[in-house]
């Protein structure tokens, strides 16, 4: 079996991103998107797993409305920076 590693936290706000693009209020283009990402990934915990089991036990953790509710603050908060400052014309 091959173990692979994998931060949980990227998978998550990649996910929330997707589901809250059309009520970011910023340009949704592909880098507008990742600078999100990346303001997020950067304020959020990393949330490392190696296994199958650890990524489940992780994804549990992440179900916490807290948890999903600090995501989509630190998004949100990223979106609002993107909007003033896009790094694109």
């Amino acid at each position: 079996m091959d173990f692979v590693l994998k931060n949980m936290t990227e998978n998550i706000v990649l996910k929330k991103i997707d589901q809250m693009k059309g009520s970011l209020d910023c340009c949704t283009c592909e880098h507008c998107l990742l600078d999100i990402a990346s303001y997020a990934l950067n304020r959020l915990p990393a949330k490392y797993v190696a296994t199958t089991q650890g990524e489940l036990l992780s994804r549990l953790d992440s179900l916490e409305p807290q948890y999903d509710a600090t995501v989509m603050t630190v998004i949100l908060q990223g979106a609002m920076l993107v909007k003033l400052h896009p790094r694109h014309e």
